[in-house]
C-alpha cells in the first residue's frame, strides 16, 4: 500500500526534483528532512502534509492518498467533472467521449 511518504517521493520524481532543490523549495537547509519524510511513511503531520503539496504543486488529499489526481484545479466545475469521469463505469466514460468529439466536430 502507498503511503504518503512514497506518494511525496513520486510526486517529486515526476516534476524532476532533487531531494535537495525540493528541501530548498520548503526552505530546509539540507535533502535529509526530505529524505526522512519519504521513508517515514505516514508519519507526517498535517501542516507538514500541506507545506509539501504546495512545494510539489499538488493537493494534500492527494498525498494523503484521498484522491488521485496529482494536480492542483482551480476550477470547482473543472475538478467535479474530473473526479466523476474517474469514477465513472466504462459505458459512461464513452458517452462523454462521444459528447466531447462531437461538440469539437461543430466547433464549440
Amino acid at each position: 500500500m502507498e503511503t504518503v511518504g512514497d506518494r511525496i517521493k513520486q510526486r517529486r520524481e515526476t516534476l524532476g526534483l532533487s531531494q535537495m532543490q525540493l528541501a530548498i523549495k520548503m526552505g530546509y537547509n539540507n535533502r535529509s528532512a526530505i529524505s526522512r519524510a519519504e521513508t517515514s511513511g505516514d508519519d507526517i503531520g498535517a501542516n507538514r502534509v500541506k507545506k509539501f503539496a504546495e512545494a510539489l504543486n499538488c493537493t494534500p488529499a492527494y498525498l494523503m492518498g484521498w484522491k488521485d489526481v496529482d494536480f492542483v484545479v482551480e476550477d470547482d466545475d473543472l475538478e467535479f467533472v474530473i473526479e466523476s469521469y474517474r469514477r465513472a463505469d466504462d459505458e459512461t466514460k464513452e458517452m462523454v467521449r462521444r459528447i466531447l468529439d462531437y461538440s469539437q466536430m461543430k466547433g464549440e
